[in-house]
């Protein structure tokens, strides 16, 4: 299993390591305000008098003593111990001569006093309270608060991750590979006038393992790994970013190694665009000044990751700094099966005689390779809850459907009417997958809830697929739409449900698809919309928008017809579904030829044409344009 050997959370050391201290300040301050509320309680207030008052009481002989402070006040003390024993008067220096003469005749003694500050408890606790959260900041400022401190950002780390770790994603390790020779030995690059790369960007979709490949670059060419976000760097205090910047470079040129940033874009998006303050552009011009200024000779590589390279800085990216980008993209079926086996071994999971690795990676296509271990990681939760010592096919199912699916629901309830619509519709995505698009294989069909679905029609396709024919587009278009079809066939136009709105919406993404970025429009022909470049006319919108109403009028009607052609066999899977809740492609394959259903190897292109449609429909989680369109239809 993969080990990376680094430090504890910052902010876990440094609170245990100022953890005494802050004790210490906090029982301070305790003890000096229980001193100050002692004293307070022993050593009463004296009673205030007004100066008449004094004059008078000192006429009558009823004052034993007083105390002048000059500038200040006079205190006093009675004769009789009935009455409060001090008191007070503020007083100005313009009555001190009358004060002190009519003590004098009446023989009261008089003493000068000089008194420092009379809440001296009171202002030495103020001081260790101040100095207590004085000294908090500092500790937030130093990195308490979970953010990098200035000048020590990123902790310096071994990486024991080697590309053995790694699986898939041969062309990216292929590359990176030769950037580990550049770490190992410069001087035979420097020989023939070669210079060493400064940076590699590895962009691509969450999950692929850039930083894992990031670590196995370090682990395997034995150099220190400093590792830091994006978001760590930035702050809202001037000069906090460029100080962080700073304090990196200068430890990682002591020693040399590779400095990873995760996220680059939030530390290198485009300066001007969409930015909270000048604080920012300041950091991102740092870290390019510190990649300027490095010599190849120091060792030092820096390695961005980034989901969003399109946001980056252009003066970031040009060579010098950045002078190699590593596309890492979503592994191929091979590569899946590649990850799995890596997983399984990695983790030493038990796995039954009837699991088919091969299999599940042709399963699960258009994955990464987190989704790929949390898949592994579910089936043996799968398996422990179940009491199993062995993960079986069973286990996996179960975690496959839970991760594309979402959670089986349980204690769902619905009318033996809803479960009737539920079974036509999804007998008739399974159908019209089937016929139309034979390439994808029916994989299961069930009316088991799962997560906001009812229902679900699986497809897999046998091989990964980069270029999607018309035909193929089209024929996802027909899965999408006959799940209503089936619905008016049998229950009649009045009975619909807004169980297809999902489908709907996905099947008019594909149209749009096709008419607005593919040229496959019958009217509008090869023009093209480009959202970042010149906007067409309004015209041009009109008559896209009318070519892309004709494409799915069109295969609606082309799909009614298919279901009304093999009714029968679409009620018996219907019939089936209510019986068993689920049944496997085979089953629902065999029941249609029990029916006269022939799998339509040829049909013919309808009208209109397809571009890369969008995410997969058994996935929650959402893909980008490119991927394969539809493996999932539900109710």
């Amino acid at each position: 299993m993969r080990s990376f050997k680094q430090n504890p959370p910052r902010w876990r050391a440094r609170l245990r390591r100022y953890a005494p201290w802050i004790a210490v300040l906090a029982l301070a301050a305790l003890l000096v305000g229980a001193v100050a509320v002692r004293q307070r309680r022993t050593a009463p207030d004296p009673v205030a008098l007004s100066y008449s008052t004094l004059l008078h009481e000192l006429a009558a002989g009823r004052i034993e003593s007083l105390e002048i402070e000059p500038g200040r006040e006079v205190r006093g003390r009675w004769r009789s111990a009935g009455q409060d024993s001090l008191f007070r008067v503020v007083y100005t220096s313009a009555t001190f001569d009358e004060v002190l003469r009519r003590a004098e005749r009446v023989g009261v003694g008089v003493a000068f006093v000089e008194r420092g500050p009379q809440n001296r408890f009171q202002i030495i606790n103020l001081l260790v309270v101040l100095a207590g959260f004085g000294v908090l900041g500092w500790l937030v400022s130093r990195g308490l608060s979970g953010q990098a401190p200035a000048g020590s950002l990123g902790d310096e780390a071994v990486s024991s991750t080697t590309f053995a770790n790694v699986a898939g994603n041969e062309g990216t390790v292929a590359e990176l590979r030769e950037i580990v020779e550049f770490l190992r030995s410069p001087g035979k690059f420097d020989k023939v006038g070669a210079r060493v790369p400064k940076g590699v960007l590895m962009y691509g979709p969450p999950g692929t393992g850039k930083t894992l490949m990031a670590r196995a670059v370090a682990g395997e060419a034995r150099v220190p790994f400093f590792a830091i976000s994006g978001s760590e760097v930035t702050g809202f205090l001037i000069g906090l970013g460029v100080a962080r910047v700073k304090g990196l470079f200068k430890k990682a040129r002591k020693r040399g190694g590779v400095i990873f940033i995760d996220e680059i874009d939030a530390l290198g998006s485009k300066r001007g665009v969409n930015r909270n303050h000048n604080e920012d552009d300041r950091t991102l011009n740092q870290l390019r000044v510190e990649m300027d200024g490095f010599s190849q000779r120091e060792g030092v590589l820096v390695i961005g990751a980034t989901n969003r390279a399109e946001d980056l800085d252009p003066a970031l990216l040009r060579p010098g700094r950045f002078d190699r980008s590593v596309s890492v993209g979503l592994p191929s079926v091979d590569e899946r099966e590649a990850i799995l086996r890596l997983h399984v071994a990695e983790r030493a999971v038990p796995v039954a005689g009837d699991v088919d690795l091969g299999r599940l990676a042709r399963l699960m296509p258009q994955t990464s390779g987190a989704d790929l271990a949390n898949l592994v990681n579910e089936a043996a939760i799968v398996a422990a809850r179940q009491g199993a010592d062995t993960v079986a096919w069973g286990h996996i199912e179960s975690a496959r459907d839970r991760l594309l699916l979402g959670k089986e629901r349980t204690g769902f309830r619905a009318s033996d009417g809803e479960w009737q619509i539920v079974a036509v519709h999804e007998a008739g995505h399974a159908l019209a997958g089937v016929v139309c698009c034979p390439e994808d294989g029916l994989h299961k069909v069930t009316i088991q809830p799962r997560g906001q679905a009812m229902g679900v029609a699986f497809f897999s396709p046998a091989a990964d697929q980069h270029l999607h024919s018309r035909r193929y587009l089209e024929s996802q278009i027909l899965k999408g739409l006959a799940g209503r079809a089936a619905e008016e066939l049998v229950f009649g136009p009045e009975l619909i449900t807004s169980g297809a709105r999902s489908d709907l919406q996905q099947t008019t993404r594909i149209a749009r698809e096709m008419v607005y970025h593919l040229g496959m429009g019958r009217t509008t022909g090869l023009i093209a919309h480009d959202p970042h470049g010149t906007p067409l006319s309004g015209e041009a919108h009109a008559s896209m928008d009318r070519d892309v109403k004709e494409i799915v009028e069109t295969l609606n009607a082309r799909v009614k017809a298919l279901v009304e052609m093999h009714r029968s066999a679409l009620e018996a899977l219907a019939r089936a579904l209510l019986e068993q809740e689920t049944l496997s492609g085979e089953e629902a394959i065999a029941i249609f030829e029990a029916h006269g259903v022939v799998r339509d190897e040829t049909a013919p292109p309808g009208p209109g044409s397809a571009g890369p449609a969008g995410p997969d429909r058994g996935s929650p989680r959402p893909r980008s344009a490119g991927t394969h369109p539809l493996s999932a239809h539900r109710a």
